[in-house]
C-alpha cells in the first residue's frame, strides 16, 4: 500500500511566496553589542579569552584605602583610649569612613583607560562599607585594648558597653554611610 498524503504533508506541496529557507548560525551573538557597555562583567575578552582579575591586582587597586583604613583605626584608638574623648569619635568614624570610600573608589575605575577595573562601582561600594566598619570594629576592640594596658579587667563588650554605649554602632552606621558616599562619589586621584 503505498503512503498516503495529504494536506499536512508539508514537503508536498509547494512553497507560500512569503516562506523562505531557515537561517543559519548568526557571525556573531546578540549579546555581543553591549560588551563596550558592560566593561569588567563580560565573561571573555576581545580575541574570547576569559577576563579575570587577579587578586594582585585587586590587591593593588585597594591598597590606599586599607591605608587609610589603618589611619582611622590608630586615630580612633587616640582619640576614643588616650584622650579618652567621646565626642569625638563621631567625626572621626565619618571622616576616616568618607577617606576609605574615596580611595576604595579608585578600584572601580580603569587604571589606564585601556584595561578594566579591578571592581564594578556596586563592588566597590559594598567592599568600602565593610572596610569602614572593620575600622570601627578594630578601634573598639584597640581601645579595649589600650584600657586593658592601663589595669583595666573587663571582657571587651562588657567595657565597651560600659564606658561607650551605643556610641560605636553610631560610629559603625556613620562610617558605613561615609564610606558609601565616598565610593560613589570618588575617585581621588592624584594629577601626574
Amino acid at each position: 500500500m503505498p503512503p498516503m498524503s495529504g494536506p499536512l504533508d508539508d514537503a508536498s506541496r509547494p512553497p507560500d511566496p512569503g516562506d523562505r529557507p531557515p537561517a543559519g548560525r548568526l557571525a556573531h551573538a546578540p549579546s555581543e553589542r553591549y560588551a563596550e557597555r558592560l566593561g569588567s562583567r563580560v565573561p571573555g575578552g576581545a580575541d574570547g579569552t576569559p577576563r579575570q582579575t587577579s587578586v594582585a591586582t585587586l590587591l593593588g587597586a585597594l591598597v590606599p584605602a586599607i591605608v587609610a583604613l589603618l589611619v582611622t583605626v590608630a586615630a580612633m584608638v587616640v582619640v576614643g583610649g588616650v584622650l579618652a574623648e567621646q565626642r569625638g569619635l563621631l567625626l572621626t568614624a565619618g571622616f576616616g569612613g568618607a577617606a576609605i570610600g574615596l580611595l576604595a573608589a579608585g578600584a572601580a575605575v580603569s587604571p589606564d583607560g585601556v584595561a578594566p577595573p579591578a571592581l564594578p562601582r556596586g563592588r566597590a561600594v559594598r567592599v568600602a562599607v565593610f572596610l569602614a566598619v572593620l575600622a570601627v570594629a578594630g578601634a573598639a576592640i584597640g581601645t579595649w585594648a589600650y584600657g586593658r594596658l592601663e589595669g583595666g579587667v573587663l571582657d571587651p563588650v562588657t567595657y565597651l558597653w560600659t564606658v561607650f554605649g551605643p556610641l560605636i554602632p553610631a560610629e559603625a552606621v556613620l562610617a558605613g554611610l561615609t564610606a558609601a558616599w565616598g565610593a560613589g562619589a570618588g575617585p581621588v586621584r592624584s594629577r601626574s
